[in-house]
């Protein structure tokens, strides 16, 4: 399911699902201080990942949804109007993620991946953005291939004071009812295992973990391997 190839190869819509997941899950700042706050907050387990992380073992869960399944409504707790985005409406995006660049979100549109976006009054709120190509992710450095037949949702992002109402639900069904009108047979994504609201919120909108991608890295040498999805605990 995963390729490596070289950066400079790889086209600019690179996923930042992962990223901005990885930036909140694995913060910056004093490395005692991240060290302690993370065995505090989430754990022995969660404590000793993220120390391997810094040494070069990073790894995602993988996960799928079969398009042949009945997609629920979802209802946000905010009134919001969840539609495409259109290739004039790049200034409303910037605003809503002041980290991306108008040539990247352009790139993106012009390869095919589409983005529904929540607006709330006329601002957006949340989008999730999803591929019907091979999407780069930094994080691993590699590919997560996705295949004809196939839809890749990626790049999930709500407003911090916006989250908690199911907005990001909602957009995700939007995505999947499109996918299913397009004929494709199955959704992706990748998530990190720490991110447990975002677990949570996929699994209950039919996804289910289906295989470990991650990367290990010493130096130059780099190895990215995929294993089946954990066993669950009885």
């Amino acid at each position: 399911m995963t390729s490596n190839e070289q950066e400079d190869r790889r086209r600019p819509l690179a996923s930042e699902t992962v990223d901005a997941l990885a930036r909140s899950a694995y913060p910056t700042g004093n490395v005692i201080r991240r060290a302690l706050l993370t065995l505090r907050q989430e754990g022995l387990k969660s404590f000793w990942f993220k120390l391997l992380s810094q040494c070069g073992y990073r790894r995602l869960l993988l996960l799928e949804r079969a398009l042949d399944e009945p997609v629920a409504d979802v209802t946000p707790g905010l009134p919001v109007e969840i539609a495409m985005l259109a290739p004039d409406e790049l200034d409303d995006y910037l605003v809503f993620r002041p980290g991306t660049t108008r040539r990247e979100i352009a790139s993106r549109l012009r390869s095919g991946d589409i983005c529904f976006v929540a607006r709330h009054q006329g601002r957006v709120v949340a989008a999730a953005w999803a591929a019907v190509q091979s999407v780069w992710v930094p994080f691993l450095g590699c590919r997560i291939d996705v295949t004809a037949d196939e839809g890749h949702i990626y790049d999930k992002f709500t407003l911090p004071a916006f989250r908690g109402h199911g907005i990001a639900n909602a957009v995700r069904t939007h995505h999947l009812r499109h996918m299913q009108r397009a004929g494709l047979r199955r959704a992706t994504g990748a998530v990190l295992p720490e991110n447990v609201s975002s677990l949570r919120d996929d699994s209950k909108g039919g996804f289910r973990v289906c295989g470990v991608l991650g990367r290990i890295k010493l130096g130059p040498w780099q190895r990215v391997f995929l294993m089946p999805p954990p066993r669950r605990r009885r």
